[in-house]
């Protein structure tokens, strides 16, 4: 079995990696975001936690956590961004170990935005998928709808690019076509495959 944390600012193309991993390479995928979402879930313990600490003003009328309003309330004081990461953090990265050692899988692959320390999973290998700035903007708006000013906010609370670098084993440089991402992904499994023979 092989692990790989694969992460990237916002906007820089994970999707498409992991799409490909996971279709032409039959990787296990797990996306931290989408395990966070569900422990924030009504009746899961992130649920919990996350309304003991924020009170119930975040809540819909429906009783679930207003994800919007949530975000916004990140993104604007990061007090209560390093208070929901506190909380949520641990109890995805416990879950995800658990999938892990779970799991039947030869490849896996973690993929996740934020760096920190409390990320480490056991992997063999990090990932950074990088694009630039311009790529990033103009993908965020034709994808997401997001305004240039609202894009750079998003990029300014994530890791700088030097922090990414400093801490993972290889560069996906996703500036270009899909076929600059197949083969850049042939190149480096075939090339791993080799190392292990």
């Amino acid at each position: 079995m092989r692990v790989i944390g694969l992460t990237g600012g916002v906007g820089a193309g994970k999707s498409l990696v992991l799409s490909i991993l996971e279709n032409e390479y039959g990787a296990e995928v797990i996306k931290a975001d989408e395990v966070a979402r569900e422990l924030m879930e009504p009746g899961k313990e992130g649920y919990e936690l996350i309304v003991t600490a924020l009170g119930d003003s975040i809540l819909k009328p429906d009783g679930s956590i207003d994800r919007k309003l949530l975000s916004q309330c990140i993104f604007r004081d990061e007090r209560i961004r390093n208070a929901v990461d506190r909380i949520i953090h641990p109890l995805v990265w416990k879950f995800i170990k658990g999938k892990i050692s779970s799991s039947q899988a030869k490849l896996i692959v973690v993929e996740f935005a934020i760096m920190g320390e409390k990320a480490d999973v056991g992997y063999d290998e990090m990932w950074y998928v990088y694009a630039s700035e311009e790529v990033r903007i103009r993908r965020l708006f034709e994808n997401r709808g997001y305004e240039e000013e609202h894009s750079k906010r998003i990029m300014a609370s994530q890791a700088a690019e030097s922090e990414y670098l400093a801490r993972c084993d290889r560069v996906i440089k996703n500036d270009g076509s899909m076929e600059e991402i197949r083969d850049q992904l042939a190149q480096i499994l075939k090339n791993r495959g080799q190392k292990e023979s």
